[in-house]
């Protein structure tokens, strides 16, 4: 049986580090951002990542997009 995928929802999650700890090794904070929408194209949503860590104070260590599929079995 063929099977179909259906997007859901996405989601930008961008990580941060923020400074060490005692032992020398780095921090991070993780900053997500939901309701991306499950068409876009990925180049600009890495683009919107780009200008988001632009406007923070730590630098930018990673970019996930997260994305939630149905699977149906039609």
């Amino acid at each position: 049986m063929p099977l179909q995928v259906q997007p859901l929802d996405s989601r930008l999650r961008l990580r941060y580090e923020v400074g060490v700890d005692d032992e020398g090794n780095p921090r991070y904070s993780t900053r997500t951002y939901s309701r991306v929408k499950p068409d876009a194209a990925d180049q600009n949503v890495y683009d919107i990542a780009v200008a988001f860590a632009g406007l923070q104070e730590y630098p930018l260590t990673s970019v996930n997009r997260v994305n939630e599929t149905e699977l149906v079995n039609v």
